[in-house]
């Protein structure tokens, strides 16, 4: 693919419809699409609705007294909007690439290759269905999909200029209405169910269309295109592109916590395992698609609540995405949340995490890094008699990940996961734990005080009397206490809630920021280290005495419990005794 540093900033458009496209400035190495208040052209895709025959399907399955109900008006405005946008950028992308072509300095007439005309339609594509799948989701209920669509010309229509694309593309969607109709009926008796129908119906063809179109883009001949678009700025509307994956601008660019290796105090041996697989995954060649070291991508951790395991994870990965982007190499970070795949619909759990290791991870266009947080809940032991077949499909798609049958393990992604108890069956800890290490958190006076007043208080520091050698106490008492990182934040919580406790002056309010900060600063409390300490010994008092309550009350409940026990065997016993002695008597 050629490169093409150009930058589309807007687009408007000349009468008859040929289009303009301007910069907003010099913008080199990006693609932006910005479009105005009401849209680029919505009377020229309205019209364009309306001609496919989308419009007509709508009508004919769902008729209001007069005409269309207002879901399915809010239905193709929707698609209006997003087709608009969709429409615009594929335009959009097509002048940067031919800009690009005449750039070489030959006098031939620019024009785009087979597969450049491709990337086109599905970029084209992918944006219409970005925009439109959120908005459907808001007006009915998303449908439940189990594979992508079927179509057998689909490379033939991407090869279309982006209009004929957008133009056949809603032409199917009416035919998709009018097939699914007559398969399973107009979704009920009244005209709101009709029409919640409708919607939910077009959001699985829209659905189903980016799968297809992603069969391509990842897997397929446009996967390159991908990699070459991840090197550009492409802002399309409200979302933010890399490669062909988008994700909202108002949402952070990465789901991990603003840490820094620095912040992790102890779990050195852990740390320093992490950054090696950091570098040995970066260094994967992804043009030959092989790495030159052979490596074992899952390092494991074990440790307590609390030690730590969490903050290191994720600083690992602010760790591997700067260190890859210093080098120009596409990257990503995926943290798995049991919410992300865990579902109450049979075999969905299972389905969910192949579809996000497989398109998610191996799929990206770029090496990545995975954290799985309590990878022990995500399986049942085998062991149990009791063991739903829900349960075993996880396992069987856990096992592919870690087996490497389900994605290879080829130095291409690698994945930190941690638990806190070993509470798995030999089979999977025989998986898991082929690099295990326990994660201790801070050991060490040293540790402890650095955690408590280089690192928790960092920004109350000079509050705190740092340089008073009496912090070495202070370290020696949490030592003592054996308290985990999680128990030192709570102690520092209170330390800076009673630094700045104090009342705002009147002035506060009509202060700048970096005033206000002044302000802050000069009203903030000083607290010496025996403030320190007492604060440390109320906190340790405060949890000894609800362990031993606790402890205390499950002791009275477990003797309750056998008490009753041995009270029903006894009367069990007499009565048992007493039936045995009638039957005697009456016998």
């Amino acid at each position: 693919m050629p490169q093409w540093p150009v930058a589309a900033g807007f687009s408007v458009r000349e009468p008859y419809g040929r289009p303009y496209f301007g910069t907003l400035g010099p913008m080199p190495n990006a693609l932006v699409v910005t479009p105005p208040v009401g849209g680029f052209d919505r009377s020229g895709l309205r019209d364009l609705v309306k001609d496919s025959g989308l419009a007509a399907a709508l009508h004919t399955r769902v008729r209001a007294p007069f005409g269309h109900t207002v879901l399915t008006l809010r239905t193709l405005e929707a698609v209006i909007e997003a087709g608009d946008l969709a429409l615009q950028t594929g335009e959009a992308l097509h002048a940067a690439l031919l800009e690009d072509i005449a750039a070489t300095g030959t006098l031939a007439i620019p024009e785009p290759t087979l597969d450049q005309r491709l990337f086109i339609g599905a970029f084209t594509i992918i944006v219409l269905c970005d925009g439109l799948i959120p908005q459907l989701a808001a007006l009915a209920p998303s449908p439940q999909l189990t594979s992508d669509l079927e179509l057998s010309g689909l490379e033939e229509l991407l090869q279309e200029s982006p209009r004929l694309v957008m133009e056949r593309l809603l032409a199917m969607a009416g035919r998709y209405l009018d097939v699914q109709a007559k398969r399973k009926g107009a979704g009920g008796d009244t005209v709101e169910e009709r029409a919640r129908w409708v919607v939910t119906t077009v959001h699985a063809f829209i659905a189903q269309l980016r799968g297809a179109v992603e069969r391509l883009t990842h897997l397929g001949r446009l996967r390159p295109f991908g990699l070459a678009l991840r090197q550009r700025k492409v802002v399309i509307g409200d979302r933010r592109y890399e490669g062909f994956l988008a994700r909202n601008l108002a949402e952070p660019a990465s789901d991990l916590k603003p840490v820094q290796i620095d912040d992790v105090v102890g779990n050195r041996e852990y740390i320093d395992a992490a950054l090696r697989l950091c570098r040995d995954v970066a260094a994967y060649d992804l043009n030959t698609r092989k790495s030159p070291k052979t490596i074992n991508p899952v390092l494991f951790g074990l440790g307590r609540p609390g030690c730590g395991k969490t903050i290191t994870a994720h600083a690992v990965g602010n760790y591997f995405l700067e260190y890859c982007r210093e080098r120009d190499i596409p990257a990503r970070f995926k943290v798995i949340r049991r919410t992300d795949w865990a579902s109450s619909y049979q075999n969905a759990s299972a389905a969910t995490l192949i579809k996000i290791f497989k398109e998610e991870v191996y799929g990206f266009e770029g090496v990545c890094g995975v954290y799985w947080p309590d990878i022990d809940t995500a399986f049942a032991s085998r062991g149990s008699g009791n063991l739903r077949m829900e349960e075993k499909n996880n396992l069987g798609a856990v096992f592919g990940i870690f087996d490497g049958t389900l994605i290879p393990k080829d130095g291409k992604w690698f994945m930190l996961c941690d638990a806190n108890y070993m509470q798995m069956d030999e089979a999977t800890t025989s998986r898991i734990a082929q690099n295990p290490f326990t994660v201790r958190g801070p050991t060490s006076p040293e540790d402890y005080v650095r955690l408590l007043r280089d690192v928790l208080l960092r920004d109350v520091r000079q509050n705190v009397h740092p340089d008073d050698p009496a912090w070495q106490q202070v370290g020696e008492a949490l030592v003592k206490a054996d308290l985990s990182g999680r128990q030192c934040e709570s102690i520092a919580g209170n330390i800076r809630a009673h630094i700045q406790d104090f009342e705002y002056p009147e002035h506060y309010f009509k202060a700048s920021f970096a005033d206000r900060q002044k302000i802050i600063a000069e009203l903030s409390k000083k607290v010496g280290t025996a403030e320190v300490l007492q604060r440390i010994d109320d906190y340790t008092k405060f949890h000894r005495e609800a362990e031993e309550k606790e402890m205390t009350e499950r002791f009275e409940r477990e003797v309750s419990q056998l008490v009753e026990r041995l009270n029903a065997g006894r009367e069990a016993t007499a009565r048992a005794a007493k039936d045995a002695e009638k039957a005697i008597l009456e016998g």
